[in-house]
């Protein structure tokens, strides 16, 4: 069997293993062994031949009571046996976070008396709980014959830690760091943490207060949970090494209406930066109520070049939620699903990144139905509506996903043990479906200059241009060359914006009416994943794209300077369903905020005030990044932001790497 074909039915497997392992493994057996290794933990170990399938929770239970020990020489007990998991029936719930709270302040144990019962909802949670305290008496027992140097405590932690509530700081993060185990293991993909400062500062207060614990311990245990977070990157990883979902949510508006940090927020940020690592990654939502020293630490935090912290605008994302319909509550206690979509924590079914929708489309289907088009306002009113069209069948594909069975998840989501209902059927307080897009800013900036070449200049007609996009530009460098200098998108440009908002006001008028079957409705947002993916089999554009070139990335403009594109994005319109992620992204070199940090704080400040949604960036210049192509052997910690995620330079596939030289080539041009 070949690699290829051992990979081809594996999603994206085929797209990135296959090249990863070609690029850095020279013979065939080499690169079967690293795909067996990647995937080898998604083949089902449990279902024995004559052997009649277990229930959902008897799997869970049977995958618990079998994982592989692994007791670390020092630090907090935490692994994964990458050979094992269960193949839950149906679409696995990811892109999420459960609510690690609940299992601190009371113990899964005594939390299961309000969902015990005899009923077959009961019942799986029951079976879980069996794996579970079976995992946690196997640990303790390795414990007891180890060297650990802690392993007295470590067995105390364990011991109690499905019976009562954590004891102070470092239970409370070892009890973190286990469960999060478990959704890993149990199949889970791109689990965050949640509001980590806010849910251990009580915790870290008062072992502080006590003098339990000081500073310094606090940054040794933050020291190595990052270190042991970041292992099994291949097991962890989804669509490329690196992405991975570990998001820790700092800071933020509480619903009070004051903003909320401590001394553990900082301590947490800084620790990632310490960790150099691509992942776990720190959000820090942001708001014009926030320290300004808050902001400091968090700009010298990004100077570390590990893409973190990214930062989401509470003044207006908050509001968002709440118009959309989410309780006052629970939307100032919103995190995020994976990289940047909000999310309600122990609320929330909410599945946000289920697939990626190409703004595209609906040009490709203009370009072949110009008949009729006699101005610039028709060809606009012609792609709103084909895009509609599009959009709609786009929803009718994932309307009737079928969801797996998830005991686990369930019983940690508000709603399904009042009603008996596993998070698959419906029992979650939230049950909205959330999708990413692309090329908007593709679509835009070609409409734009269409208008100009056909419409005002009359240089070509709507024939021509669409002849020449056939032909994917050959022979008409000249007008390629004019669609790349003339880019509207992420610029102090009026008319983009409008053009924008009108686009995505129909698209969210279509996305109200859409009800999945459970009820609930649809959001977008203009951030995705899929720029230099959905692209590839799309022809090019009037945006400067050939065929196949990757669409705009977020909320950029390689021809802007990045003050401009955050004007830019505070002007966009994401109310109604526009919510679902929409990041500035830009690079900075590290020798300007070196010499320039008070300044980019204060453009850091007022850009809150401005209202950009998110932003994220790659404090990096393009010398570093061609010299790594060029000698990969000299930056084998070089990290790079890509997406929503931060990976290694020399992990990243050839086309990502080259995009992110030529976007950070542009930004140099632009400062």
């Amino acid at each position: 069997m070949s690699l290829k074909s051992f990979v081809k039915d594996d999603l994206w497997r085929v797209n990135y293993i296959y090249p990863f392992a070609k690029k850095h493994l020279a013979d065939e057996k080499g690169r079967f062994d690293l795909a067996r290794h990647i995937l080898g933990a998604y083949k089902n170990i449990h279902r024995v031949k004559g052997e009649k399938p277990r229930s959902v929770g008897g799997d869970i239970k049977a995958l618990l009571e079998q994982v592989e020990v692994d007791i670390p020489e020092g630090g907090f007990v935490y692994f994964i046996d990458e050979h094992r998991t269960v193949a839950l029936p149906g679409n696995v719930f990811n892109n999420m976070t459960v609510d690690y709270e609940k299992l601190l302040v009371q113990g899964f144990h005594e939390r299961l008396g309000d969902a015990a019962g005899d009923d077959e909802y009961g019942r799986q949670i029951g079976l879980v709980a069996e794996g579970l305290g079976n995992l946690a008496g196997r640990i303790v027992a390795a414990l007891k014959e180890s060297k650990h140097p802690d392993k007295e405590k470590r067995i105390a932690e364990f011991e109690n830690m499905l019976d009562g509530p954590a004891k102070g700081f470092e239970e409370a993060l070892q009890r973190t760091m286990f469960f999060n185990q478990v959704m890993w293991q149990t199949r889970h993909r791109l689990n965050g943490f949640g509001h980590m400062d806010w849910f251990l500062d009580p915790y870290y207060q008062k072992d502080m207060a006590s003098g339990k614990i000081t500073e310094a311990d606090v940054d040794r245990m933050l020291d190595d949970f990052y270190r042991k977070l970041s292992q099994y990157s291949y097991y962890k990883a989804d669509a490329l090494v690196g992405d991975i979902g570990q998001i820790i949510v700092l800071g933020g508006l509480k619903e009070d209406g004051t903003y909320f940090c401590s001394k553990l927020t900082e301590q947490i940020m800084r620790a990632q930066a310490r960790a150099r690592v691509p992942d776990p990654k720190t959000i820090l939502r942001v708001s014009a109520k926030m320290p300004e020293g808050l902001m400091e630490a968090a700009v010298e935090c990004l100077e570390s070049a590990t893409g973190s912290p990214m930062f989401a605008n509470d003044d207006v994302i908050v509001p968002l939620l709440r118009d959309f319909g989410y309780e006052k509550e629970d939307a100032y206690n919103y995190c995020v699903s994976a990289c940047w979509e909000p999310f309600v924590v122990g609320k929330s079914f909410e599945q946000n990144n289920m697939a990626t929708y190409d703004f595209s489309a609906a040009f490709d289907r203009l370009m072949g139905d110009l008949d009729g088009i006699r101005s610039f306002e028709d060809m606009v009113e012609r792609y709103i509506t084909l895009n509609d069209e599009v959009f709609r069948d786009f929803l009718e594909n994932i309307r009737e996903w079928k969801w797996a069975r998830d005991p686990f998840v369930s019983f940690l989501t508000d709603g399904c043990n009042d009603q008996r209902k596993d998070v698959s059927e419906g029992g979650a307080k939230y049950n909205s479906y959330g999708v990413t897009t692309v090329a908007l800013a593709n679509v835009v900036d070609s409409l734009l200059n269409i208008r100009r070449l056909v419409f005002e200049e009359k240089k070509y007609t709507l024939q021509q241009l669409a002849e020449t996009r056939k032909k994917d530009f050959e022979g008409e460098e000249s007008l390629l060359r004019f669609c790349r200098e003339n880019r509207h998108f992420g610029r102090d440009d009026r008319e983009a914006l409008d053009l924008v908002d009108r686009i995505t006001k129909k698209q969210a008028e279509v996305a109200m009416q859409f009800k999945n079957k459970f009820g609930g409705t649809v959001k977008f947002g203009l951030s995705s994943p899929g720029y230099n993916a959905a692209c590839k089999k799309m022809p090019g554009d009037f945006s400067g794209r050939k065929a196949g070139d990757p669409y705009n990335t977020h909320i950029s403009c390689t021809a802007a300077g990045y003050t401009e594109v955050v004007n830019f994005s505070g002007q966009l319109d994401y109310g109604c369903q526009r919510f679902n992620g929409n990041v500035v992204d830009f690079f900075v070199s590290p020798d300007f905020l070196k010499q320039n940090r008070d300044k980019f704080v204060m453009f850091m400040m007022l850009a809150i005030r401005q209202g950009f949604f998110e932003m994220q960036m790659n404090v990096m210049d393009s010398r570093t990044l061609i010299d790594a192509k060029a000698h990969p052997e000299r930056y084998p910690g070089l990290i790079v932001r890509v997406w929503g995620m931060s990976a290694y330079f020399n992990e990243l596939p050839e086309s990502y790497q080259d995009l992110l030289i030529e976007r950070a080539v542009a930004a140099e041009r632009t400062k």
